[in-house]
C-alpha cells in the first residue's frame, strides 16, 4: 500500500473539516431560518426588535352636523425593525384600547389584508411590495383610512398594544461564520492549488531524478563491467564490492544518499585496473616487488581519472583509499584510522570480503570460517574494527551470503 505523503494527508484532513464546517453552518442557518419569533409592545413602549410608529396624517369630518356625523382619519403605521434578520411570513395584531374611541369601520387599507373585530385588527402583508418581508434596509410601511366616532390625536393612542409574529429569516452572507469559512475556504483552495502545482512539480523530479538514477546505473554498471574483464578471475568483483558496501553501510546505519553514492563508488573503486599492463593484473604467480609497485599504482591512477567527476560525492576516495590500512601501513599516502574516508574504509572491508570469498589466478577462495578469521585478526590493523564487526556479524547470520558469489571457474 502506498504511503499518503504527510502533506497530502493535511490536506485531506483540512478538506474535511473545512467540509464539515460548511455543511453544520448551512444547517444551523436552515434551522434558525424556520424558527418563529414573536414580539410584543405598545406604541409609547418600543420593543427592542421590532417597533410600532404611529402617525396621524389627515383627519376629516363626514355628514356634520347631522346623527350620521362621524370622523375619518388616516392612520399611517411603519414597523421599526432593530434586527439583522428579516421577518417572512409575519403576522400584526393591533388592540386599539383607547376609552370612549370606537373604530366604526375602515374605509380603505394599503400593503396590508385586514381582518376588523371590534377595536383589534389581524393584519398580514399583501401584494408583491417590499412590507412582504420585514426589513430594516426597506420601507416597512402601511396604513388605513378609519371611519371612528371621535376624532383622536396619536397622543390619545398610548394605550395601543401589538403583537408581532413571523419566521425569523437571515441571509447566509449576513452570518459572521460565513466569512469567516468563506475566506477559509479561499485560504484552502489556493492552499490546495500550490500543493497540486508543486506535488506536480516534484513528480516530474522525482521521474527526471529516477531516470538519472537509472542512467549513471547502468553507465556506472558497463563501466564497472568493462573494468572487470580486464582480469576474467575477477568478472563481477565490482559489481559483489558495491552490493556489500551497501548492506554494511545499511547495517550501520548510514543515511540513503550516503548508500546511493557509497554504491556508485564501489562501483569504480578499481578502475585504476584499466591503466595497468595485463600481464601484470592475470599474472598466474606471485607478483615481483616492481611488478607489485606498479600494481599499487591502480589507487592513484584511479583517483586521477575520476577527479573531474564531481556529480558523485567522495567517488575519487574509493579509488583512491580503499587500499589505505586502519593502522595507517596501506597505500598509497598511508592514512591511519578517521583519516581514510568512510566510504573507503567501508569498500575496503567488502573488497578483501569478495578477494577471499572467491577463486583467484593465484589460489582457490576461502571458506567461510577463513574469511571470519581473516576479518578478526586484521581488525583494528587492516580493517576499520567497527566495519569489520559489522561483516563478520553478516556473514556469520547470513545477511551477506558469500556462498552465492563464489566462482569456482572464470566465465
Amino acid at each position: 500500500m502506498k504511503k499518503i505523503k504527510k502533506g497530502t494527508l493535511l490536506l485531506i484532513i483540512i478538506g474535511i473539516v473545512l467540509a464539515l464546517g460548511i455543511i453544520c453552518f448551512f444547517i444551523t442557518v436552515a434551522v434558525d431560518n424556520k424558527k418563529e419569533k414573536k414580539y410584543e409592545g405598545s406604541i409609547t413602549s418600543p420593543n427592542d426588535k421590532f417597533s410600532l410608529i404611529l402617525n396621524i396624517s389627515k383627519s376629516w369630518t363626514n355628514d356634520e352636523g347631522t346623527e350620521n356625523q362621524t370622523e375619518g382619519q388616516q392612520f399611517d403605521f411603519t414597523i421599526i425593525d432593530e434586527t439583522t434578520y428579516n421577518l417572512n411570513n409575519w403576522n400584526l395584531v393591533i388592540n386599539i384600547n383607547v376609552p370612549g374611541y370606537n373604530l366604526k369601520e375602515i374605509d380603505d387599507a394599503w400593503n396590508v389584508e385586514y381582518v376588523k373585530d371590534g377595536n383589534t385588527l389581524n393584519l398580514t402583508p399583501v401584494g408583491d411590495i417590499d412590507l412582504v418581508s420585514i426589513s430594516r434596509t426597506k420601507n416597512n410601511s402601511f396604513g388605513f383610512i378609519f371611519i371612528n366616532n371621535i376624532k383622536v390625536e396619536e397622543k390619545d393612542f398610548s394605550n395601543i398594544t401589538y403583537t408581532l409574529t413571523g419566521i425569523r429569516h437571515k441571509d447566509v452572507m449576513e452570518y459572521k461564520t460565513f466569512w469567516i469559512l468563506f475566506f477559509a475556504l479561499i485560504i484552502y483552495v489556493a492552499y490546495a492549488i500550490s500543493y497540486i502545482v508543486i506535488r506536480l512539480k516534484e513528480r516530474n523530479f522525482e521521474a527526471f531524478k529516477e531516470n538519472t538514477y537509472k542512467i549513471i546505473n547502468q553507465s556506472m554498471n558497463t563501466f564497472a563491467s568493462l573494468i572487470d574483464t580486464k582480469d576474467p578471475y575477477t568478472k563481477d568483483h565490482s559489481a559483489r564490492v558495491s552490493y556489500y558496501s551497501v548492506k554494511i553501510a545499511r547495517k550501520l546505519g548510514l543515511d540513503d544518499d550516503f548508500i546511493r553514492n557509497l554504491a556508485y563508488i564501489a562501483l569504480m573503486h578499481d578502475c585504476g585496473k584499466l591503466l595497468i599492463d595485463d600481464d601484470i593484473l592475470t599474472k598466474p604467480a606471485k607478483l615481483t616487488e616492481e611488478e607489485y609497485e606498479i600494481m599499487k599504482t591502480h589507487t592513484s591512477n584511479g583517483g586521477k581519472a575520476l577527479q573531474n567527476f564531481t556529480s558523485i560525492k567522495e567517488i575519487v576516495n574509493g579509488a583512491m583509499y580503499h587500499h589505505e590500512w586502519y593502522d595507517g601501513t596501506g597505500y598509497p599516502k598511508g592514512l591511519k584510522g578517521e583519516e581514510i574516508p568512510l566510504s573507503a574504509r567501508i569498500i575496503g572491508v567488502a573488497d578483501s570480503l569478495d578477494a577471499m570469498a572467491s577463486d583467484r589466478c593465484y589460489r582457490a577462495h576461502l571458506e567461510k570460517e577463513e574469511i571470519i578469521k581473516e576479518l578478526e585478526d586484521n581488525s583494528g590493523t587492516q580493517f576499520d574494527p567497527k566495519i569489520a564487526k559489522v561483516a563478520i556479524e553478516m556473514v556469520e547470520s547470513g545477511e551477506i551470503n558469500i556462498y552465492d558469489n563464489i566462482r569456482k571457474d572464470a566465465d
